[in-house]
């Protein structure tokens, strides 16, 4: 006999947020350097930080930070809690035994990481939201490593490793 689980764990809820709060941070600021690309709406970026860099203007990275880093965190958060069961996601995924909503949360967490490391290497660190936001990478990282979070969305043994709800565990 097999039982749901719906109430999902605090941890899941923590992680939520915390996708949340990359992508609020990350539309406007990645839109504010798309919009103007040698950062004068932003008043902490003059364009001569880039010096060193690979880019003359904001624009690849500020459509980075929008798309990747904002759009990508209000995505998998939509995700994490729609649970859709698209088989060609789960195909992609290879932890067969977890929705692939889990993989791409881990993902997202080291893509924030990365993208904290490379701006720093590429422009300088010393900014307070650089940390902010490493923690905040680490942190999805470890909350979707989580027992709670990976319990919650292992699938069921029945599923053999194919797309389905998670959550449902033998009793």
């Amino acid at each position: 006999m097999t039982t749901p689980r719906t109430r999902r764990p605090a941890a899941f809820w923590l992680l939520i947020a915390l996708l949340a709060l990359q992508g609020i941070a990350a539309v406007p600021a990645g839109l504010m350097l798309v919009l103007d690309p040698v950062g004068g709406m932003m008043l902490r970026m003059p364009a001569d930080m880039l010096e060193g860099s690979p880019f003359d203007t904001f624009l690849i990275p500020g459509l980075i930070l929008f798309l990747v880093l904002g759009v990508g965190a209000f995505f998998v958060m939509a995700c994490l809690l729609a649970l859709p069961d698209w088989g060609w996601t789960q195909r992609l995924n290879p932890f067969k035994g977890r929705h692939w909503t889990w993989a791409a949360s881990a993902a997202f967490g080291v893509a924030l990481m990365i993208w904290i490391v490379v701006q720093v290497l590429m422009i300088g660190g010393g900014d307070p939201l650089q940390t902010v936001f490493f923690v905040v990478g680490m942190a999805i990282l470890l909350l979707t490593l989580s027992g709670p979070v990976r319990r919650y969305l292992a699938l069921p043994a029945s599923a053999g490793g194919r797309a389905g709800a998670p959550g449902v565990v033998a009793s």
